[in-house]
């Protein structure tokens, strides 16, 4: 007999590594919930027998999307995953229709309020959502999942994956079979954690033997230690510059905004400052930042912000994260968008080389033994920026769910602390740029988001200088 096909090669860690750790106890804190979302817009509605058929396959060809998390009796520790015995298709896809005039602004205002509704962490952490309703027959769908399943480069390689290349079904494809429910106690959980403190020691020995060897070249041992232990505060965010105060309340609410930008002109504009495309996506942040304080009469010099710096490596697993964290002062106080993008290259590079870039990966096997509200105390202590901005490339190519093709995909990080979350993935050649901001903090969300495309457009606006003589493209807002 031969042997029945394979799930994916995604997400199939048995236990979360230390940082999926730390962002699942985030959650202590209700506002470091750590809520990912995607809005996804389709060319129609698809076939709710075939898409329900669909995230079965899936559920099966990723079977992560099939376990729940098991902790620890104290709440310590890296939890494990173990598939559902109770998993139920029923209760994380879901189906409803606008009901008012089909309008982009009341789709996100419904996935607003999804995205703030906490997940069941009895259950595997995700909720997809088919929305019907929207003009020209189309419709939308809102997938929200746990930030503990994956970083944003481990997600969008599983919808690569799991999205169709095809509007018809496509035959002969893969057929796991339904993966057996699997019983792990919590007392089980805490056994895998002793036994694996145990089999650190022999690394921490021989860590703390080579520190010892390292003495015989004490100038160079000293040289080392300065540089990291100065790395360190600035990697923690401790001497970032001060929150603006325009920015500094925050509060539970989250409200999302959607922009598209031409993703070759974004890349051009980074080309005449030889920069990269990143660089150029923050300046453009940045500089709806600086207008938005002056047109409020609030201008500030800089402001903190974070971008995570993927430490993926080749051999790592697909799922689960793979971030470590950046510290940037933005430089909001530059009027010139050349100056500013090239101000924001050298700072995006002195971040990416910071002797202790990777200090919550190195040391996130201890961190995990703190309790959740200890954690969430550290955590809040380190998130407080006024923004945070990732970048991940998206699906280059056409893709489809159940029939209905993907014209868009908005992704929505959650706000761990932070004003503002900027995420932009390129879809099919189009740069989609999603944002979730603190109510508290944007207190004029349609100057902000003005203010967001006229800084946007200052960068476009580069690639007309550049080598590329074309006139440069603009940003549109979606909503």
């Amino acid at each position: 007999m031969s042997e029945p096909d394979r799930p994916l090669d995604w997400a199939n860690e048995p236990h979360m590594s230390a940082v999926d750790a730390l962002m699942w106890r985030g959650d202590t804190d209700r506002r470091l919930r750590g809520t990912i979302c995607m809005i996804e817009i389709y060319d129609c509605a698809p076939e709710w027998d075939r898409l329900i058929e669909a995230h079965d396959w899936g559920s099966r060809m990723a079977p992560r999307f099939r376990q729940r998390v098991i902790d620890s009796p104290f709440g310590t520790g890296t939890p494990s995953w173990a598939v559902d015995p109770d998993f139920d298709l029923h209760y994380h896809v879901r189906r409803m229709r606008l009901s008012g005039d089909g309008s982009m602004r009341e789709l996100f205002a419904i996935c607003e309020q999804l995205a703030m509704t906490a997940l069941d962490p009895g259950r595997p952490p995700w909720e997809g959502t088919l929305i019907e309703g929207l003009p020209d027959g189309r419709a939308a769908y809102f997938l929200k999942a746990h930030h503990a399943l994956t970083d944003g480069m481990g997600a969008i390689l599983g919808l690569a994956q799991l999205h169709s290349t095809s509007r018809e079904p496509i035959p002969g494809k893969p057929q796991p079979p339904r993966p057996e429910p699997v019983t792990v106690s919590a007392l089980d959980v805490l056994g895998r954690q002793l036994a694996e403190e145990v089999q650190r020691l022999p690394h921490r020995v021989d860590t703390t033997w080579r520190g010892v060897r390292a003495l015989a070249h004490p100038r160079r041992a000293l040289s080392t230690a300065l540089r990291y232990s100065r790395s360190v505060p600035r990697v923690a965010g401790l001497v970032s510059p001060p929150g603006s105060p325009l920015l500094a309340q925050r509060s539970l609410s989250w409200r999302f905004s959607a922009f598209e930008v031409p993703f070759d002109d974004l890349k051009a504009a980074g080309k005449a400052a030889r920069a990269s495309v990143n660089d150029a996506y923050l300046a453009g942040l940045i500089g709806g930042f600086r207008l938005y304080h002056e047109k409020m009469g609030r201008p500030v010099d800089a402001i903190p912000v974070a971008i995570p710096i993927s430490v993926r490596r080749p051999e790592d697993p697909a799922g689960g994260n793979r971030i470590a964290v950046g510290r940037m002062a933005g430089p909001v106080g530059i009027e010139d968008p050349f100056e500013r993008l090239l101000t924001i290259r050298e700072q995006v590079r002195a971040a990416r080389t910071e002797p202790a870039v990777d200090i919550f990966n190195t040391l996130g096997s201890l961190l995990a033994w703190l309790p959740g509200q200890v954690l969430a105390q550290f955590s809040g202590a380190t998130t407080q920026n006024d923004l945070q901005a990732s970048n991940v490339p998206g699906i280059p190519w056409d893709t489809y769910v159940a029939g209905a093709k993907v014209e868009r995909m908005f992704p929505f990080g959650p706000l761990p602390g932070c004003a503002v979350m900027a995420t932009m993935i390129t879809h099919n050649g189009v740069a989609c740029l999603g944002l979730n901001s603190d109510a508290a903090s944007i207190t004029e969300p349609e100057l902000f988001a003005d203010c967001l495309v006229d800084g946007f457009n200052e960068i476009l606006a580069l690639a007309a200088d550049g080598d590329d003589p074309r006139a440069a493209g603009t940003m549109r807002r979606v909503i």
